[in-house]
C-alpha cells in the first residue's frame, strides 16, 4: 500500500485549469530513472481522452529503491517516443522485462478538482 501511494504521488506532477491531470498518455513507452539509473517502465492502456479514472501498469526492477529515511532520490518518468509501445495489456504482461526481484505495481487512480470533505 505504501509503495502504491509513493508511485501515485510521483505521478501527480501536472496541473491544469482547475483539475489535476497527472495522466500519462497511452501509446507511448515510459521508462523510470532514479538519479539517472534505469529502474523500471510503465505501460499505459488506452482510455477515453480526459477520463478522470485510469489504470497504469508499472514494473519496478530490483535496483529500484523506495523513498524513505535511507534513500531520497529523484524519480524521473521519461517518455520514450522512439521506442515501440506495448499494443495491449496482454503484450505488456507477456513481454515486459521482469527480472528476479522485480515488483509489479498496478496504479488505479480517480482524479477530481476537489478534496473530499470540503
Amino acid at each position: 500500500m505504501f509503495a502504491r501511494a509513493i508511485v501515485v504521488a510521483a505521478l501527480l506532477l501536472t496541473v491544469s485549469s482547475g483539475i489535476a491531470r497527472a495522466q500519462l498518455d497511452p501509446g507511448i513507452k515510459y521508462h523510470l530513472y532514479e538519479n539517472g539509473v534505469f529502474v523500471g517502465e510503465i505501460y499505459v492502456p488506452e482510455r477515453e481522452p480526459q477520463s478522470p479514472s485510469y489504470t497504469e501498469h508499472w514494473v519496478l526492477y530490483p535496483n529500484y529503491q523506495y523513498p524513505g529515511p535511507r534513500f531520497i532520490g529523484g524519480l524521473l518518468v521519461a517518455p520514450m517516443p522512439s521506442m515501440r509501445p506495448y499494443e495491449s495489456d496482454e503484450e505488456f504482461f507477456r513481454s515486459a522485462p521482469f527480472p528476479a526481484g522485480s515488483k509489479y505495481v498496478e496504479v488505479q487512480a480517480v482524479e477530481s478538482d476537489f478534496l473530499p470533505g470540503r
